[in-house]
């Protein structure tokens, strides 16, 4: 018999219970007095990261409800794992470090009559709140700390940045950040350039923490740029002519540097009639700069973030003489190449992802070395949801004008 339909029995069987006492014919009749289901006896246990999974033999007896497994996940966290007697296998999670773990296995009756208690030891793997922790590259970054992480098992983890606001082991949240992706950072900006205590940890979804990792970090200097001589560059081959609906006048580049974000129609956004992926645009930002990072703030909305024309990987181009014919010769120069990501793995945008997007905006750091300039081209490579136009809410930048 197949799982699914083993999965379809049960639900059939579960609806012949509830309807016992209604049709005439169909009874469930559970003998109160019977004694318990035998207890296992012959099991296996195969370790994984904060877990172990474990099968085991059924005990042949008609009264057998379920299998149960209790144990502790941890000094506050009390959990049970259940299999019907259509099952021979039960997953037990939560636990927050690889230290030995006694599991007791139960087996239930119809009347709810539970069996001597079979106790398994289980040997956790080292669980995804400590391998991600280990993974931590913890560094000052322009205008405070980055927290840079891998996330293999794509555990959904929360890491938590903090700054030691005495010196004096006075610690205090500055940021928190939840995440399933398999890698990514968290950072922490808006702090002088002067050498502070940072610290990093991380925490799952069952209260399990790793250690704190502690640094003395010096951010390292930044200033936000003035967006107000922001002006567009119109340049052969540049796909840069706005699009409208509902009587909304065009949303053309502009939109890009008004300082509106989190609004789904306050955006730049391409005509849907000019098909081209890739596609770019170019600005003027008024003077040479040395760029240090830049937000980069998603469109809102049901049609904002991750899903249709929302940008997801795309490069950006300097230059100081940009060749007026618009090709792409020696002028402009590659100062970096990124990927956008979304903190959740599901294909269903989250409220967190939106938080994460449209209203706090995706930090992405220049690299370092990059010459100052003062034209950027942004090159739209793909799209989260493949469409060949694309829209963006706000950009805004730090670095250093020359």
């Amino acid at each position: 018999m197949t799982t699914m339909k083993k999965i379809y029995l049960l639900i059939l069987l579960a609806g012949m219970v509830t309807l016992a006492c209604k049709k005439e014919g169909i009874r469930v009749y559970v003998d109160e007095n019977a004694p318990a289901p035998a207890a296992i006896t012959k099991f296996n246990v195969t370790n994984i990261p904060g877990g172990a999974i474990i099968t085991y033999t059924i005990p042949a007896d008609p009264n057998l409800l379920y299998v149960k497994a209790v144990y502790n996940a941890n000094a506050e966290v009390k959990r049970e794992a259940k299999a019907s007697y259509f099952g021979d296998t039960l997953v037990v999670t939560g636990f927050g470090d690889t230290l030995p773990k006694i599991v007791k296995l139960y087996t239930v009756g119809r009347n709810e009559k539970a069996s001597a208690a079979t106790e398994v030891t289980v040997n956790p793997l080292t669980p995804p709140v400590r391998s991600a922790q280990r993974s931590i590259d913890f560094r000052a970054t322009f205008g405070g700390v980055v927290a840079i992480y891998k996330n293999e098992a794509m555990a959904p983890l929360t890491y938590y940045l903090m700054l030691d606001t005495t010196g004096k082991n006075t610690w205090k949240n500055i940021t928190i950040y939840t995440s399933e992706a398999a890698a990514g950072a968290v950072t922490a900006r808006g702090y002088d350039t002067v050498t502070q205590r940072f610290a990093v940890y991380t925490k799952d979804r069952w209260g399990n923490k790793s250690d704190t990792l502690i640094k003395e970090l010096k951010p390292i200097f930044e200033t936000p740029i003035d967006k107000a001589p922001f002006k567009e560059v119109s340049l052969p081959t540049d796909n840069n002519i706005g699009h409208t609906w509902s009587g909304l006048s065009l949303r053309n580049m502009t939109f890009l540097w008004n300082n509106v974000w989190n609004s789904d129609n306050d955006c730049f956004h391409t005509k849907t009639s000019v098909a081209l992926m890739p596609a770019w645009f170019t600005f003027d930002m008024g003077f040479k700069t040395a760029l240090s990072r830049f937000k980069f703030y998603h469109r809102s909305g049901s049609s904002g973030a991750y899903v249709g024309g929302d940008p997801k990987t795309f490069e950006i181009y300097g230059s100081n003489n940009p060749n007026p014919d618009g090709s792409w010769d020696s002028s402009w120069t590659l100062l970096g190449e990124f990927t956008s990501i979304k903190p959740t793995p599901s294909t269903t945008v989250s409220a967190e992802d939106r938080t994460f997007a449209s209203v706090n905006g995706e930090d992405f750091d220049m690299p370092p070395g990059i010459p100052a300039v003062r034209y950027l081209r942004f090159k739209i490579n793909s799209t989260w949801g493949g469409f060949t136009y694309f829209y963006i809410s706000e950009l805004s930048f730090w670095g250093a004008r020359q």
